[in-house]
């Protein structure tokens, strides 16, 4: 049986081509991806843009697809993967992304001053950085 199929008739939703289509883009993505990209990658017929976001928007919904901000106008997704979790790293001259699940994520400090300053019961978080990759640090020191 199909496990993400089966989680979506638990939760008492029907496991469409669509739903299943996105799930497993992203499932076989490292990186986030926008939901253009995600409709893109989509065996002929593809679907309309607003089946895309619907069914984006009700995986987010059910916990199963998490919604990522990548400082950038529109979102992107990845797939929520239980007890794991990557940060991201954004070049601010290309727009390059790459992705990295980190050895150590020790951010209890952090969490503690939120629980207690604001109430809040983190229970999970989204990192990311910023600056050159690579290729553009290379062109940089060049100039």
């Amino acid at each position: 049986m199909n496990p993400p199929a089966e989680a979506l008739r638990k939760l008492g939703y029907p496991a469409t081509r669509g739903r299943g289509e996105v799930l497993r883009i992203l499932a076989e993505s490292s990186l986030p991806l926008s939901p253009k990209e995600i409709r893109d990658r989509f065996p002929a017929p593809k679907p309309d843009a607003s089946t895309v976001y619907r069914n984006l928007s009700l995986l987010v919904s059910l916990g199963m697809v998490r919604s990522v901000a990548l400082h950038e106008r529109s979102r992107r997704y990845e797939i929520a993967t239980e007890g794991t979790h990557r940060h991201r790293v954004v070049c601010r001259g290309c727009g390059r992304i790459d992705s990295f699940q980190p050895r150590l994520c020790d951010l209890s400090r952090i969490e503690a001053d939120i629980r207690v300053t604001l109430g809040y019961d983190v229970r999970e978080h989204s990192l990311e950085f910023f600056g050159a990759c690579p290729d553009c640090a290379r062109t940089e020191t060049r100039r």
